[in-house]
C-alpha cells in the first residue's frame, strides 16, 4: 500500500497518474497514434501500451513519476516480463509532463528531423530546377523579394519573414498569396517552407502540396486527405488533421486556382464561387484552434467578390485572414546598376521585362551576350529561348534545332489547353509527343547516322526529359512545364500559329500566354490579341480588359458597359480615347499613369480604386462617381469639382439604402456586412445620388465601414433612427 498512498499525496509525481482526467488524457493521446491501452499491465504508477505494425510488435510502459523512478521502474518489471512473453519488444519511458509525451509522440511518428531534411532537399531541388533554365554563369540561386501589399496596404518588409513570423502567433490563420501567372507564388511558397525549417526553432512543420489542373474542386476534401496519406505514411490522416488544427503542422496549398476550373469558366460570380466553395468549406473546417493555412493562387475575382467576402464574414470570429498580393518585380532589385543603365539607353521599355525568368536571364548572362542583347533588345526573349534550347542539344546529345524543339513543345502545350490539364504522367506526355509530333520525330531521326539513329520511342523519351519540363508534385512520375513563363510562351506560339479560331478548354490558359508576350514587339502582341478574338468571348470582362491593355497599350473595346470590373492594374496607357463605356463599376482597381478620356464615360462608378499620377480630359462635367478612392495628385477632387450638384429627395434615398440592407418584411438584418457595390445596381436613383447619400449616412454614423472596404454595416447603436427611416417604429 505504500506506493498507492504515496501516489495520492504526490502532486507532481505518481499522483499525476492517479488523477483520472490526466490518465485519460495520456490514454487518449496514445490511442490517437494507434496504440492499444493494456489495462491488465498498468498500475497507478504507470500505464502500458502496445503497438503493432506489420512485423513489429512494440510495447511502451509510461510513467510521469521521476522523483521516485527507482521504485517505479522496479514495479514495471512484472509488466515487462509479461509483455515480452507475449512477443512484444518493450521500452520503459519516464516523462516529466504530458506536454513532453505529446512532443515525443509527434516528433517520433512524424519523423520531424527527417521531415525537415526532406523539406530542405526539396528546396534545393527547386533551386536547381530554376538554375537549369538559366545561363551557365548562374551558379547560385537566391530569392528576390518583389513588391507586395498586405490587406490592400503596400508593404516594404520581407514578405517571407512577415508570413513566417505570423505563423508563430496564437489562433487560427488563413494567408492568401495572390499573383499573376509566373510572378513568384511557388518560389515564395518554397522560400517560406525552407525558412521555417532552417531559421525557426519552434515553428510548425510545413506540409506542402501543389495542385494541378486534373484535380476537381468539388472533391477537394478527398484530394486533401489523399495528399495527406501520401505524404505521412506513418500516421492516420485524422491524426495529421488534428495536428494541423493544433498548430503543429502548417498547410501550404500551392496553386489553389488550378482547381477552380470548368470546361469553360462561367463569368457568373455565383457559379465561380460555387465551384470554389467545397475547397473553402474544407479550409474553414480546418481553421480551428491554432491552425495555420497558406494558399497561393492567381489573382481571381472570386477573392474580391461579394460571395467570398460573405464566406469570410461567416468565419470572421473563427480565424483571421491576411491577403498578400505580389506585384511585378522591381528591375533594380535584379540587375546591377551598370546593366540597368545600359538597358535604359535602348529603345525598349524595360518595364516590359518585369518577369522573374527574363530578369534572371539578364542578371546572369555574360558581358558579351548582354552587350549584344542591348544592341538588339527586341530579341531578348528569343535569345533566352534559343540559348536554352541550344544548350539542350548539348546536354542530351539531341540533334534537334531550337525551332524543332519549340514546335514539339508547342504541341504539348496545345494538348494541355485542349484537354484542360497542366500536369500528367511521363508516359502520357511521351504519348502526346509521339502522336502530335510523329512527322517531326521522323524528320529528326534522319539527322542521325544509321548506327546512332534512335527509335521514335527513345527520341520521345529523351524529349520528355527536356529542361523545360519539370517533375510535378502531383504523383511520383508526373511532369509539367518548368514555369508559367515557358508554358505561356508555347501556348502563345500555338495561338498565333492556329489556322482556325483558337479556343482553349478553360480561360486559365490565356493569362500565361499574354504575360509571356509582354517583352515581345508591338506587332507580335497585337497579333496575339487578334488571335484571341474568339476566346475573348469566354473571358470575364475584368480579365479581358487587362489583357487588352497589356497587348495593345490601350483600352477601347465597346464590350465593357454595364459590367463589374474588379482588381485590375492598368499602367502607362490611354483609356477610351475611342470607344465608350456606360453603367459599369470599377472595384478595387489601380490606375498608374493612365489618361482617361471622360467624354466617353457615362454613369461610371469607381469603388475603392487608386489613381497614381493619372490625368483626364472632358468637355463637360463627367458622369463619374468615386467612393473610397485615393490619388496622389488631386485627380479625384479635380473631377468631383466639375460635378453638377443634383439634389435628390434625401429621405427616399436613405430608405432605399436601408431597405436593401434590412429588407422590408424581414424581422432581422440577414447580413451584418452589406456589399456596397450592390447598392449602385438600381434604376430607382442615380449612382451620384446614392453615392452622396452613403457619404452623408457615414458622416452621421448611421452607416459604418466594415472590416473590408467593399462592405458597409449598420450602426447598431443608432438602430432607432434607422427604424424611423424605414417606418418600422
Amino acid at each position: 500500500m505504500r506506493l498507492k498512498l504515496t501516489a495520492k499525496k504526490t502532486e507532481n509525481g505518481i499522483g499525476k497518474l492517479v488523477n483520472m482526467k490526466l490518465r485519460e488524457r495520456v490514454i487518449a493521446l496514445y490511442r490517437k497514434y494507434g496504440f492499444e491501452y493494456r489495462k491488465n499491465f498498468s498500475e497507478y504508477e504507470f500505464l502500458a501500451f502496445t503497438f503493432k505494425s506489420g512485423f513489429f510488435h512494440n510495447a511502451e510502459i509510461v510513467s510521469l513519476e521521476t522523483s521516485n523512478r527507482t521504485v517505479v521502474e522496479k514495479e514495471m518489471e512484472k509488466a515487462v516480463v509479461q509483455l515480452e512473453e507475449l512477443g512484444f519488444s518493450t521500452k520503459k519511458t519516464f516523462y516529466i509532463c504530458i506536454e513532453e509525451i505529446e512532443r515525443t509522440l509527434f516528433e517520433g511518428f512524424f519523423n520531424v528531423s527527417e521531415w525537415k531534411e526532406k523539406i530542405v532537399s526539396e528546396y534545393e531541388n527547386h533551386c536547381q530546377r530554376i538554375l537549369s533554365i538559366l545561363p551557365d554563369e548562374a551558379d547560385s540561386y537566391s530569392y528576390i523579394n518583389v513588391p507586395y501589399s498586405r490587406n490592400n496596404r503596400q508593404e516594404e518588409t520581407d514578405i517571407v519573414k512577415v508570413i513566417c513570423d505570423s505563423l508563430l502567433a496564437n489562433g487560427p490563420q488563413l494567408n492568401i498569396i495572390e499573383a499573376p501567372a509566373g510572378f513568384g507564388k511557388t518560389c515564395t511558397s518554397y522560400e517560406i517552407i525552407n525558412r521555417l525549417v532552417t531559421n525557426y526553432q519552434d515553428a510548425p512543420i510545413p506540409f506542402f502540396t501543389e495542385f494541378s489542373r486534373d484535380r476537381q474542386a468539388r472533391v477537394f476534401s478527398h484530394i486533401f486527405v489523399r495528399e495527406v496519406d501520401r505524404s505521412f505514411t506513418s500516421v492516420n490522416s485524422n491524426v495529421v488533421i488534428d495536428e494541423v488544427k493544433r498548430g503543429k503542422i502548417v498547410v501550404v496549398l500551392d496553386g489553389f486556382d488550378e482547381l477552380l476550373h470548368d470546361k469553360i469558366a462561367s463569368s457568373d460570380e455565383r457559379s465561380k464561387f460555387e465551384n470554389a466553395e467545397p475547397m473553402l468549406e474544407t479550409i474553414g473546417e480546418l481553421l480551428t484552434n491554432n491552425a495555420k493555412i497558406i494558399l497561393t493562387s492567381r489573382r481571381s475575382a472570386i477573392f474580391d467578390g461579394e460571395m467570398f467576402n460573405e464566406w469570410i464574414n461567416r468565419y470572421e470570429d473563427k480565424f483571421s485572414i491576411n491577403r498578400y498580393k505580389l506585384d511585378k518585380p522591381e528591375i533594380q532589385n535584379w540587375l546591377q546598376p551598370k546593366r540597368l543603365t545600359q538597358l535604359d539607353t535602348t529603345m525598349i521599355d524595360i518595364t516590359k521585362l518585369s518577369n522573374p525568368v527574363l530578369l534572371s536571364f539578364l542578371r546572369f548572362v555574360n558581358e558579351q551576350t548582354f552587350n549584344k542583347l542591348c544592341g538588339e533588345p527586341a530579341k531578348i526573349v528569343d535569345q533566352y529561348f534559343n540559348s536554352m534550347l541550344n544548350r539542350e542539344m548539348d546536354r542530351q546529345e539531341l540533334r534537334m534545332s531550337p525551332q524543332q524543339q519549340s514546335e514539339l513543345l508547342k504541341f504539348v502545350a496545345a494538348d494541355m489547353c485542349d484537354n484542360n490539364y497542366t500536369s500528367d504522367s511521363k508516359d502520357k506526355i511521351i504519348k502526346v509527343i509521339k502522336e502530335k509530333g510523329a512527322e517531326l520525330l521522323n524528320e529528326v531521326r534522319t539527322l542521325y547516322s544509321p548506327k546512332d539513329r534512335p527509335t521514335v520511342d527513345k527520341l520521345a523519351t529523351t524529349l520528355s526529359n527536356h529542361a523545360f519540363f519539370d517533375r510535378s508534385n502531383q504523383g511520383d512520375n508526373n511532369i509539367q512545364f518548368i514555369n508559367e513563363f515557358v508554358f505561356g510562351n508555347y501556348i502563345a506560339q500555338g495561338i498565333i500559329s492556329c489556322s482556325d479560331d483558337w479556343i482553349a478548354s478553360d480561360e486559365r490558359f490565356v493569362e500565361p500566354a499574354v504575360l509571356s508576350y509582354q517583352a515581345r514587339d508591338d506587332s507580335l502582341k497585337r497579333l496575339l490579341w487578334n488571335k484571341l478574338e474568339y476566346m475573348n468571348e469566354f473571358l470575364d470582362l475584368s480579365s479581358r480588359m487587362k489583357f487588352e491593355a497589356l497587348l495593345t497599350g490601350k483600352v477601347e473595346d465597346n464590350v465593357y458597359s454595364n459590367q463589374d470590373i474588379t482588381s485590375i492594374h492598368l499602367k502607362n496607357l490611354d483609356v477610351f480615347q475611342t470607344g465608350s463605356i456606360k453603367g459599369s463599376i470599377f472595384n478595387d482597381c489601380t490606375f498608374q499613369d493612365v489618361m482617361f478620356n471622360l467624354n466617353h464615360f457615362k454613369d461610371i462608378t469607381f469603388l475603392n480604386c487608386a489613381f497614381w499620377s493619372c490625368s483626364s480630359i472632358s468637355d463637360s462635367p463627367p458622369e463619374i462617381n468615386f467612393y473610397n478612392c485615393k490619388d496622389n495628385n488631386g485627380f479625384v477632387d479635380s473631377i468631383e469639382n466639375q460635378e453638377v450638384d443634383i439634389e435628390a429627395e434625401q429621405q427616399n434615398v436613405a430608405f432605399y439604402i436601408f431597405s436593401r440592407i434590412w429588407p422590408i418584411g424581414s424581422p432581422s438584418i440577414e447580413r451584418l456586412h452589406y456589399f456596397t457595390g450592390n447598392l449602385f445596381k438600381t434604376d430607382e436613383f442615380s449612382r451620384k445620388e446614392i453615392n452622396k447619400e452613403i457619404k452623408r449616412l457615414k458622416r452621421d454614423e448611421l452607416i459604418l465601414n466594415a472590416n473590408d472596404a467593399n462592405f458597409i454595416t449598420i450602426n447598431k447603436s443608432k438602430i432607432g433612427e434607422i427604424k424611423k427611416i424605414l417606418g418600422r417604429e
